[in-house]
């Protein structure tokens, strides 16, 4: 049987959003002109300093082009 282990922290969540953001290939200034946000809040959020509202999650899953589980589960191979 898999388990499956999701986020327990807002610095967790961070590094799957900025992991994410690398792979789709755009820069902090990019993604956050896209969804129109400051850049500073997106820096913010990858750094686990905010938590970032459940719109907002689901606009950054829109631009990098991921499924929600890419953001709330934790990364078993690392």
């Amino acid at each position: 049987m898999i388990t499956q282990k999701y986020i327990e922290n807002s610095k967790e969540l961070g590094e799957n959003l900025k992991t994410a953001r690398i792979n789709s290939g755009l820069s902090q200034d990019v993604a956050s002109k896209l969804i129109n946000l400051n850049r500073s809040s997106l820096s913010y959020y990858e750094n686990g300093r905010n938590i970032p509202t459940i719109f907002t999650i689901i606009r950054l899953m829109g631009i990098y082009k991921i499924d929600i589980n890419d953001v709330i589960l934790v990364d078993n191979r690392k």
